[in-house]
């Protein structure tokens, strides 16, 4: 194991919800609207002093070196994201999930890869649509730091992940940006 570097951060994974689903029924509005909501994703990451270093289609791929950091970002863009969709035709709305984990990774040049990587995305696949999905680690470290309520969803069996994962989301309906931590 010698020569790999490691490290210890915080990640967020977001992306659309039925995204697949609207890029059949409208390839250019939907690209146009990605654009416009990854705008919206990118520099709440900048502002929150995150760096990306995973995207492909729809999904966003984020590190922290702090949980509290990470989780105020996801809430302030879902917040934004949510004025957003108020404007546009149903059509045109998008929503995203998000999960963020505290894990230690690999750092291979700008990439990271590792558990704690893969435990987001998973949070992130079984989030409410508009909501955020903490690890059970991530709401240790944000529980008294942010002023937000949290909802526990309990240990999660998540695809992929050996031993099941306790989750937390910050308690608001679906529809107001819901947080769960597992």
């Amino acid at each position: 194991m010698t020569g790999i570097e490691r490290k210890l951060t915080t990640i967020l994974a977001a992306d659309v919800v039925g995204f697949s689903t609207m890029m059949s029924d409208d390839e250019s509005g939907t690209l146009e609207s990605l654009k416009l909501c990854r705008a919206i994703i990118d520099s709440g990451i900048a502002e929150h002093h995150g760096r990306i270093f995973g995207s492909a289609g729809d999904s966003v791929i984020a590190e922290f070196s702090s949980p509290v950091q990470a989780v105020l970002c996801a809430d302030d863009f879902q917040k934004l994201l949510a004025e957003r969709n108020e404007h546009f035709a149903t059509e045109k709305k998008m929503q995203f999930r998000v999960g963020v984990n505290i894990g230690d990774v690999i750092v291979d040049g700008d990439n990271l890869f590792g558990e704690g990587v893969n435990v987001a995305a998973r949070l992130e696949a079984i989030g409410d649509p508009g909501g955020i999905c903490l690890s059970g680690k991530v709401y240790q470290e944000v529980k008294r730091k942010l002023d937000l309520s949290f909802v526990d969803g309990g240990a999660q069996q998540l695809k992929g992940i050996i031993d099941p994962v306790a989750g937390v989301s910050p308690e608001h309906p679906a529809s107001e940006r819901g947080v769960r931590h597992w």
